[in-house]
């Protein structure tokens, strides 16, 4: 026979801990608030990779030309006046060197180029200059190049932020793994410069070029965020949220009673108040990607609590006369086994995210992994402690009814003994 866990013993001490925690993490998020990502903020977004320069090249002829430079290729794009056009491809498979898909390239009519790197590097680590599509000129338009070891460049989150001082709040995260020189930079839109996004983007290539070396110094994309976009998504992840507790509750209500329908969804609150904290005072970004991990870990804990309350429910099915403590207790531990398996099962799952990748992967990762810890706690000591809380005020409640019951009845028998004594007696 398996040994019953007496739960309901430490309900006390667990309700208390993680009353502590939350209260320090809202705390907390009231004095120092989320390390919001850049997704919530109004600002510029600009992708920036600090890369070494591979070539320069520019044209001097009659319309327009455009170079695009891709993964496997780069093609040259002329527009006479008369609108006709014509391309030239150089696919790097064919040119294996820096020097070889030059010297494809001044084949093209006025089209000159000068070399600015090794020209045995491997000419698939070619990138575009700072535009999509670069219109060339009389000026060489510079195209860079992926360097790794000794032709890096070298480049810090420090250093970035040491050469953007001068922007005040900047918001720095790196792109890809250990080893990748590219960035995310976001700078702040106090919303009071109507031209902001286009003094902004000069300013940062002439800053970040003072300290790395202007040809350095690629800027792939920018993008502008304004303030109504950012306070619309910040929004709709509160909205979402609140309707995944509001659908839980719902759900909960018609599946089970309503006591323990409040306990479930008193418990994802709990899991995402602990999350919250955990984000606030280990300084976590605080961006879309935190959002999913709210909203898995309430999929996950709500699932983890219906098997435990259904469980229960099974248990005063079967042994309806028994204390609601006792069946409770019989029915967390019959389901305990079960809960370990699956959150050891996830958790590996989520470890090896967490160490082997990094960004918001690695960060999502991270939280996934508090949650889970956090969801398995509720389910046993929030969720069911909840109920068993209720269930004591509930037989409280009877139980004074039936002493309130039990007065009036003796009451009532007093006065009609009183009304019709015995025969005999005056």
């Amino acid at each position: 026979m398996t040994r019953v866990i007496q739960f309901d013993k430490a309900f006390k001490y667990t309700v208390a801990v993680s009353a502590i925690i939350i209260a320090a993490g809202l705390v907390g998020l009231g004095v120092m608030g989320f390390n919001t990502g850049v997704d919530f903020q109004a600002g510029l977004n600009s992708d920036v990779a600090f890369v070494p320069p591979s070539m320069g090249v520019a044209y001097k002829g009659e319309g327009t030309m455009t170079l695009q430079v891709s993964k496997a290729e780069a093609t040259f794009i002329s527009r006479a006046p008369s609108g006709e056009s014509k391309s030239y491809t150089y696919e790097f498979a064919q040119y294996a060197t820096l020097k070889a898909i030059a010297d494809a390239f001044v084949a093209v009519p006025g089209v000159s180029v000068e070399l600015k790197a090794d020209g045995a590097v491997d000419s698939k680590l070619l990138l575009g200059a700072s535009q999509t599509d670069s219109l060339l000129g009389e000026v060489p338009t510079v195209l860079h190049y992926d360097a790794f070891g000794a032709s890096a460049v070298k480049v810090s989150t420090e250093s970035i932020r040491s050469a953007l001082k001068s922007f005040g709040d900047v918001a720095i995260q790196r792109i890809g793994g250990e080893n990748s020189s590219e960035y995310m930079i976001r700078l702040q839109d106090p919303g009071t410069d109507p031209q902001f996004a286009t003094k902004v983007i000069k300013g940062l290539t002439t800053e970040l070029g003072k300290v790395f070396g202007a040809e350095n110094v690629l800027v792939k994309k920018s993008d502008l965020v304004g303030s109504r976009f950012s306070k619309t998504l910040v929004t709709q992840a509160f909205f979402a949220v609140l309707a995944a507790f509001v659908g839980i509750l719902i759900y909960c209500a018609l599946r089970f009673k309503p006591n323990f329908a409040l306990g479930a969804v008193l418990s994802v609150i709990h899991d995402a108040l602990i999350m919250i904290a955990f984000m606030v005072f280990t300084r976590m970004e605080f961006n879309t990607s935190s959002i999913a991990a709210i909203l898995t870990i309430v999929g996950y804990s709500i699932n983890d609590t219906i098997v435990i309350y259904d469980r229960i429910r099974e248990k005063i099915k079967y042994n309806p006369t028994a204390p609601f403590r006792e069946n409770m207790n019989r029915g967390v531990t019959e389901t305990l086994s079960r809960t370990f398996i699956t959150v050891a099962t996830v958790l590996l799952a989520a470890i090896s995210l967490a160490v082997f990748t990094t960004g918001d992967i690695h960060n999502m990762s991270v939280a996934i992994i508090v949650g889970l810890i956090s969801g398995t706690y509720s389910s046993i000591f929030i969720a069911s402690a909840f109920v068993d809380g209720w269930e004591i005020l509930a037989q409280k409640r009877k139980a004074k009814k039936q002493l309130a019951e039990a007065g009036v009845a003796a009451a009532a028998h007093a006065a009609l003994a009183a009304a019709n004594p015995p025969r005999g007696k005056k």
